[in-house]
């Protein structure tokens, strides 16, 4: 595991000169840290804003912003090679299911005894993201984000189509049916898309459709798949059909995510999403509304990514001046800031209580709705450092379903054998 903030000092001598670490500064020097936030377009260019504020406020910690090489979404590999070296970074952006796959390197640090100074105000931050952020009750950064998944849809293509706004108790097979409606092949229109370019973002809309329906991803014990239930195959089976026989979704294999282009331009009537696209959609002046997932039986259960940024250990003083950063980073004025920018939900409670709070709600329609939707979220994805593995199995089993070479069953059950083999290996 991770050893205690003070001995962290070991290591001290192992980073000086390496260049993703930075270099080691004089005793009575300023403290140099790097992150790697793995952020593009506005959230981009909010973290180095605020990057630049607190080293102009903080002159004894100069903290050097770099993407990492990397988006969010490749960011655990980027940091797992980079830990084999002396080559990485003070802070990473770490999606929270990787916690505890990122928690057994004994090069990331252990926060337990600094968050729990009372002007940290731990408890500030919501319960799904404490216990993201803590393995086996060591504490290895701060929240960075929480979200959750909802429908957005384009008020002009529905319209178009002669449907209404999806109305609070709408079911998968009213969002089937509206999808197919509102498909235009000769206008090159489509009702819904779903990623299949491998990557989390291709199964993370499945899961709720599994938890609505009584399924589950793993057992219990977290040593074998469930996804390939009756609930895995139901849902899968009904993306398939949109996708081959209605020809209502739009495959997007790009890393880049075509399909919310798709739903900036008009040529996408719903869009499962999240708050980090807001912006975005203000940008192009789309005319869209929010609406939580569709239902089953009257579950409209979603699910919540909880990020992290994982401090990681070189020496002492730098691991203190990343938590010290990331304290500042995480307060609630910054994180209005950064909400601002970004559209992102607030990490802290205390932050629905600061005066520009009402301002941000304006700035971002639907952004109450979502905000909302967060007592939809009512489990997490399995805590195991199998877990993204699993994810890639059911990812590439999700494309060969849509793509017509697979159907949803056989899908699955190959994807679990998969996965089963991945869970059965000794320190999962």
């Amino acid at each position: 595991m991770r050893r205690a903030l003070a001995a962290a000092a070991v290591l001290a001598l192992a980073v000086s000169g390496c260049g993703g670490g930075g270099k080691e500064p004089a005793a009575n020097g300023p403290v140099e840290i790097t992150i790697w936030h793995g952020q593009e377009d506005a959230s981009a260019k909010s973290i180095e804003k605020l990057v630049a504020q607190f080293n102009q406020s903080h002159p004894d910690i100069k903290v050097d912003t770099e993407s990492g090489g990397a988006t969010a979404d490749g960011m655990l590999p980027k940091i797992t090679a980079a830990l084999t070296s002396d080559a990485y970074p003070d802070i990473a952006y770490l999606y929270g299911s990787w916690a505890p796959n990122i928690a057994r390197n004994p090069k990331t640090a252990d926060l337990t005894e600094f968050v729990q100074d009372p002007a940290i105000k731990w408890q500030d931050f919501w319960a799904s993201e404490r216990e993201a952020i803590t393995v086996n009750g060591k504490v290895i950064g701060f929240p960075a984000v929480v979200d959750n998944m909802v429908v957005l849809y384009n008020k002009k293509v529905l319209a178009k189509a002669g449907l209404k706004p999806p109305g609070p108790d709408w079911t998968w097979d009213d969002f089937r049916a509206m999808a197919k409606q509102s498909t235009d092949a000769k206008a090159g229109v489509f009702g819904a898309t779903w990623p299949i370019s491998g990557g989390e973002e291709a199964v993370w809309g499945l899961w709720p459709m599994v938890w609505q329906a009584g399924g589950d991803i793993l057992t219990p014990d977290h040593k074998k798949a469930a996804f390939n239930s009756p609930q895995g195959q139901q849902a899968l089976d009904r993306l398939r059909g949109m996708a081959v026989d209605d020809k209502s979704l739009y495959l997007d294999s790009s890393p880049a995510e075509k399909g919310q282009k798709l739903f900036e331009s008009g040529r996408l009537a719903m869009f499962m999403s999240g708050p980090w696209v807001l912006p975005d959609l203000q940008a192009a002046k789309v005319d869209y509304g929010v609406s939580p997932l569709p239902g089953t039986n009257g579950n409209h259960e979603t699910i919540s990514g909880p990020d992290n940024w994982v401090v990681f250990q070189h020496d002492e003083r730098r691991v203190k001046a990343a938590a010290t950063f990331l304290a500042w980073l995480t307060s609630a004025e910054q994180q209005l800031v950064w909400m601002s920018d970004t559209g992102s939900l607030p990490i802290r409670e205390s932050i629905t209580k600061l005066s520009g709070y009402q301002d941000y709600l304006k700035k971002y329609p639907g952004i109450d709705v979502i905000s909302a939707n967060l007592a939809n979220a009512k489990r997490v994805r399995p805590p195991t450092t199998r877990y993204p593995r699993v994810s890639a199995f059911v990812a590439e089993g999700i494309a060969q379903a849509l793509l017509g070479k697979s159907d949803a069953k056989t899908a699955l059950d190959e994807a679990a054998k998969k996965a089963d083999a991945a869970l059965a290996v000794p320190g999962s």
